[in-house]
């Protein structure tokens, strides 16, 4: 068996177990340093790339207004490095590795800016599973890519795990994590109460706290209760999210916990089917990056 195979078999197993999986060094340099001068550069609200009509008043930012550190969505539909690093062949390749999947496009792409201090806008992140926010999507083998653009340590309030949570027992306290949107969250101390109460039946609450050098990338899965904590280091903390949908996803209805219509971000903004319902393969907000597209048709 070939080296590379034996590292894809230990990545797969590693993610199914434990729900997570940490490459190693997949990134260029030269790619995280033009990432890292768009977010430099993004007070100033410049864009290189045609932003979709659809989204242009959702992603409007009022010139001069200083950008807090926030949840800037779409990114890779604003910047060319940043699609660019998004697209890259190591990232869709290892996503499509750990989810099964022979096609992928992506679902939505975003850039989260920590600046230094506990008291700013997301210093820290509740904990929370991505499905809780994917409930109209039909597929369970979809998967986050989260890319940080520099070394991350845990004083920079990196991206925590809990480990194997995604095979939890579907009982009814984790069914009420796996779908409450906690990603903000007014009460982290409620959230970890909720958590910790959990020790008490079959589950096992162990918090890994991924530090990763740049260049590396860690993956998580759609059930894996995540968050961070806040920046204590004193520079910005900034990293990028990437959501792959394999190419079986679709929109499906769906409802909330407290029985209102289930909608995601962009269902106003991607295209129709034929029925009407919002498509998730939209080429012009969900484009394919798996595989890659041939030079010839590029």
């Amino acid at each position: 068996m070939a080296t590379s195979d034996v590292l894809d078999t230990e990545a797969l197993t590693f993610y199914r177990e434990h729900g997570w999986f940490a490459t190693g060094t997949v990134l260029p340099e030269d790619l995280l340093d033009r990432a890292e001068e768009v977010v430099r550069g993004l007070d100033e609200d410049r864009r290189d790339l045609r932003v979709p009509q659809g989204l242009r008043d959702f992603l409007a930012w009022p010139p001069g207004m200083p950008r807090p550190t926030r949840l800037n969505q779409y990114i890779a539909l604003q910047y060319q490095a940043i699609s660019d690093l998004t697209s890259f062949p190591a990232l869709a390749r290892t996503a499509a590795l750990l989810t099964g999947s022979s096609q992928l496009r992506i679902f939505n792409t975003a850039l989260i800016r920590k600046r230094p201090g506990a008291a700013r806008q997301y210093a820290r992140v509740g904990w929370h599973c991505d499905r809780a926010y994917w409930a109209t999507c039909s597929s369970p083998r979809m998967t986050t890519a989260w890319v940080p653009l520099q070394d991350t340590t845990v004083s920079m309030g990196t991206l925590a795990v809990m480990d194997a949570s995604h095979a939890w027992p579907d009982t009814t306290d984790v069914r009420a994590l796996r779908t409450a949107k906690t990603f903000i969250t007014e009460d982290h101390d409620l959230l970890w109460d909720r958590i910790d109460a959990l020790r008490s039946g079959a589950v096992s609450v162990d918090v890994r706290r991924i530090e990763l050098r740049r260049g590396q990338v860690s993956f998580h899965h759609p059930l894996t209760l995540h968050g961070s904590g806040a920046n204590l280091s004193e520079v910005s903390r900034n990293a990028i999210s990437i959501h792959y949908q394999d190419a079986a996803n679709h929109y499906v209805p769906a409802v909330e916990t407290d029985g209102t219509p289930a909608e995601y971000v962009h269902d106003g903004f991607v295209g129709r089917l034929p029925n009407g319902e919002p498509d998730y393969a939209d080429p012009e907000i969900c484009p394919t990056v798996w595989p890659p597209a041939s030079p010839a048709s590029a």
